[in-house]
């Protein structure tokens, strides 16, 4: 479906009434788009489409992953909360996963931004920089 220019910037000033600072309020989202679904205006699946692709690329690019080897403890994760929102200001969501393989240590996604303090991760840098070597 081809989203044509004006239903673009319609949904593009929809999107700005749901933004609250840098944070996506979802009650705003859910009001306009129950909205639009009721009223139906001309091209309102392409209105709802565009919507809610800037939406969800605004909530994406605000999401934190936070993979460790084990449970972070209750300080442990406040600490992390506090430099990532020191770095990327503003509100972000978390998200919170435990991912054995990583072995020790943490990897932190947030958007397309990592950062990769893993064991794991090291060790495939070390095993990548001796095959270059022994080749």
């Amino acid at each position: 479906m081809k989203i044509g220019k004006d239903t673009q910037n319609a949904a593009r000033r929809l999107f700005r009434l749901c933004m609250d600072g840098n944070a996506v309020a979802e009650d705003r989202v859910r009001l306009i788009a129950r909205k639009i679904a009721e009223r139906k205006p001309r091209n309102y699946a392409a209105l709802l489409k565009a919507f809610s692709g800037m939406v969800g690329y605004a909530v994406k690019s605000r999401t934190a992953t936070i993979q460790s080897a084990v449970p972070l403890t209750e300080e442990e994760r406040s600490l992390i909360q506090a430099k990532l929102e020191a770095r990327y200001g503003g509100v972000l969501y978390y998200r919170w996963e435990v991912e054995p393989s990583l072995l020790a240590g943490v990897r932190i996604q947030v958007g397309d931004d990592v950062k990769d303090g893993s064991v794991r991760s090291r060790i495939d840098r070390l095993a990548a920089m001796a095959r270059t070597l022994s080749n």
